[in-house]
């Protein structure tokens, strides 16, 4: 991952903590979702909580420039659930793991199935 400011670390260290689903359903929420294989899931980089603040102020007619910095929605979090012996070792019983976090422009390069547009 390149160089974030503070910023978008704590929006993305606030999605891990609060929003990452082991049963994501893109149907009901699209900044979440399954990759092809069954273990790996993927979020955007936001909370419900965000999200919403987002839907209200476009529903106002206000823009949400991103500018030329970067924000924690321009990121997905990949991640799994984690394994019998991981969550013993972490005491966390339905805990995942990151496995990658992927810029918008690095999915889009790489022709990863993440985001809305995935199946």
């Amino acid at each position: 991952m390149d160089e974030l400011d503070l910023d978008v670390y704590e929006e993305l260290l606030q999605t891990v903590e609060a929003g990452l689903s082991r049963a994501p359903n893109n149907a009901a929420d699209p900044d979440e979702g399954r990759i092809d294989s069954p273990d790996l899931m993927w979020r955007r980089g936001l909370t419900r909580e965000r999200r919403q603040e987002l839907n209200d102020a476009a529903a106002r007619g206000e823009t949400v420039d991103k500018g030329p910095c970067k924000h924690g929605w321009q990121y997905y979090i990949v991640y799994r659930p984690m394994s019998f012996a991981e969550s013993l070792r972490f005491k966390k019983a339905h805990g995942v793991m990151i496995v990658h976090i992927f810029h918008e422009s690095d999915v889009a390069a790489r022709g990863l199935a993440i985001g809305p547009e995935a199946p």
